[in-house]
Parts: C-alpha cells; structure tokens; sequence
C-alpha cells in the first residue's frame, strides 16, 4: 500500500538525499539490521560492509537511556532504500499546491514536497542500526532473545510515538558502502572527561562537576583531555577528578552498587557528596603541594603549578589519584586515623623529583630518572605501597604479598634483592 510522507530534498557532493519525521516504533520495525536479513549469509563480502551489532551495549546502556528518561534525544537516523525511485517518488510543494504561493515562498517550493513510498523499499541503516535495535528493546522491554531486560524495569510504551528524523538516500552499493565507512570512520570519540562533563545519569561525574566547580575552581580542572601539558595552568584532569570521586563513594558505602547509567535517589546523591565534599576540603587544606597550587587559581598562579608539576610527583594527575586512594586506606579501618593525621603523615614522603627520591620510586610511580615519566599502571599497587610507606597497618601475610607484588615490577635477576620502600611517616 503506498503512503506519503512530508519531506525535505538536498543535496551534498553528489549525493541527494531527503529529510523525513517517522515514529520510532515504525522506523524500528520497518529499518531492516542487515544481519538479521534472510539474505545476509549469501551476501559478498563486498557487499557486508555493516559492522556486527553490539546487544551488550544495546540493551545494558542505550535503550536503558531510552526507557527511563524523559529528556531522551539522539541525532538522525542515516537509511538507505533499495527499491526505490527517488526521482518517481518526489513531487515539490509546488507540483502538489494547486494556490499560487506567496513571493517569498516561492524559491523554497522546490525543496520540500512529498515523497511516496510504494511499500517494496527494503530500508538499510547506514548509521544507526544500534539506537534503532535500542527503541525495539525500551518499547518491548525485552532483548534480542525475548529476554526480559534487568535496566528496563517498565517498558516504555510513549517512546513508540516519539518522532524520529530520517535521512534517506537511494541504495546503490558502492556509496552506501562508502557513506558507512566514512560517517563511522570520522566519527571521533570524546574524550573522558569531555562525556563527564555531558554525563547527567552518572553519580560520580554529576559530583566530579561539582567538586571541580565548587571547591577546585573549574580553571583548575582541565576537561578536554586526560593529561596534562608540561605548559598546563590546570591541577588536574576531570578523569582524574572522576576516579578520585568513584573511591571515594565506594570506599565509604560499600554496601550497594552504584549504577553509571541511573542516578541514584536525591537523598542517595546528597550522602554521596555531602562525603565527596569532605574529603576534598581535607586535603586542599592539609595537604601541602594541593594547597599551594590552588591557593592562587587565577592567573598569576600558572606558572607556580607548572613549576610544582615539574618538579613534585604530586603536582601530576595520576599521582594525585593514587594518593587519595592511599589517603582512603588510611583514614578507613583497619587504620582508621584522622584525615589531618593521614594528610600529615603522607606529606613526609619523598614527593620532590630529586634523583635519590626517584630512586625510591622506581618502577612504582615513576620510570627512566631525571628525565623519566610517571607510570600510570598498576594503580592499586601504588596506593598500597603509599599506604605501606605513610605507616598502614599490614598483617605479615599481607606485607609477604606485598612485598611479592612490589618485586614483580623488576626483572627476575633484581627481584631477590628488592625490598619495599621504608616507612618514612
């Protein structure tokens, strides 16, 4: 049965294309996930240019998204329509009006129209197909095997009648090949801190804004990447910031995971934060090189956290991060001291980059001497050593396995001889 739909016409390159609205139950059930065709076993490989949909991601995040927010919104949905005669299918508004239109409608009369669908096009996603998969899955509430779906508590019937932008292009292999690979080759992905900053669902990226704009200052927090530049005004990264956030929360409420994609009830979230803020105005008070980088956030104190990052171990990010862990395990059974007592404590340690103190933490927190770099891996070691170096308490069996995990950073012929760091708090 044919059927009209109200359109846009343009054109980029070579290419014509339209602009449509769809309800998103229609879209979805009428787009056809080229895998799931009859025909996808038989296909070339020429003509297999789809990547494999991801169900894990579909069900665990976008359609989630979808079903339990009111805000929802996505871009438009890239179709491709085989059986399709563009030219035979489009008639302009002023082909269709029989009134003569104003003056100044006139030039735009050619652009917009009607297109008409015969009822035989076969529409094949070229950028979508996950966020379509998605709308089936918050509709239904269930996934690709008739699943129900733990994220989807109710299934989200309004979302079948909300509208959909659609641009469609006739199918001709060779361009819609080359329309996939370039829309999803180009298509660079954010950095981390970049989506903590757009990330409303998330508990620890909704508080890592807060903090940073709150008690940090936002000048100090740099956001569009996840380093810092030896030229860098910043203290530190909002990635950073976020993992600091997230040990913070589930250090101190262990007891119930806190979901990414859902954000906790109001009274949740104000524990959460009210905890958060402590901590931090802990240690921008009583830890030494964090109060004197932030003591100026203006300017005139740029250079001063250039030459602390240059020259101490906590002026960079990733030895910030591991140093609120340690302060964690420190403040927290089995050890349980005073927050100024765990920043005074960890204050001792050799944090200056001179090369006796590089020595020390060689392998652990920083490689290569003078002219080394930080080493951003084995994280949770770190912070267990820092403990270990501040005065943690450790059974002998935790110290043995410890010192086993310290040993492993070195090479079999140095591993006997090593021993860990002395307590220095």
């Amino acid at each position: 049965m044919a059927t009209s739909v109200p359109t846009m016409k343009a054109r980029m390159g070579d290419t014509d294309y339209f602009i449509i609205s769809m309800k998103a139950e229609e879209l979805a059930n009428k787009v056809k996930i080229p895998r799931e065709m009859d025909d996808w076993g038989t296909k070339t490989l020429e003509e297999r240019y789809q990547r494999t949909l991801d169900y894990t991601r579909v069900k665990s995040q976008i359609a989630p998204y979808l079903a339990n927010n009111q805000s929802r919104f996505f871009g438009s949905v890239i179709v491709a329509l085989e059986n399709f005669d563009a030219k035979g299918a489009f008639r302009t508004l002023r082909e269709t009006v029989t009134r003569r239109l104003p003056a100044n409608y006139q030039s735009d009369a050619e652009a917009f129209g009607f297109l008409t669908f015969s009822g035989a096009e076969v529409w094949v996603p070229l950028d979508g197909q996950h966020r379509l998969k998605a709308i089936q899955f918050a509709v239904s509430g269930r996934d690709e095997r008739g699943r129900e779906i733990e994220a989807i508590p109710v299934a989200c019937k309004d979302l079948a009648d909300d509208d959909i932008t659609v641009i469609l292009i006739d199918f001709e292999l060779g361009k819609a090949r080359d329309i996939f690979t370039h829309v999803n080759l180009y298509a660079k992905k954010t950095p981390t801190g970049q989506n903590i900053v757009t990330n409303d669902d998330d508990a620890f990226a909704v508080i890592a804004r807060e903090v940073a704009n709150e008690l940090l200052n936002e000048r100090m927090v740099k956001f569009t990447s996840n380093t810092l530049n030896r030229k860098d005004p910043q203290f530190t990264t909002l990635a950073i910031l976020y993992n600091c956030i997230e040990e913070i929360v589930t250090t101190n409420f262990p007891n119930g995971a806190v979901k990414k994609d859902a954000r906790p009830p109001a009274q949740r979230m104000a524990l959460f934060s009210r905890k958060v803020r402590e901590v931090w105005k802990d240690l921008i008070e009583n830890v030494d090189v964090f109060s004197t980088a932030l003591s100026d956030p203006e300017q005139t104190g740029d250079s001063r956290r250039c030459e602390l990052r240059a020259g101490n171990l906590l002026g960079k990010p990733v030895a910030q991060e591991c140093f609120v862990g340690a302060y964690l395990r420190l403040v927290n059974p089995p050890n349980r001291l005073a927050g100024k007592e765990a920043c005074r404590r960890l204050n001792q340690l050799p944090w200056a980059q001179t090369p006796d103190n590089l020595e020390v933490w060689d392998r652990v927190l920083w490689t290569g001497g003078t002219e080394g770099k930080i080493v951003t891996k084995n994280r949770r070691l770190i912070k267990r050593i820092i403990t270990h170096m501040a005065g943690g308490k450790l059974t002998v069996e935790e110290q043995a396995d410890l010192l086993q995990d310290y040993r492993q950073l070195f090479p079999d012929s140095e591993r006997e001889h090593k021993h860990l760091p002395s307590v220095v708090a």
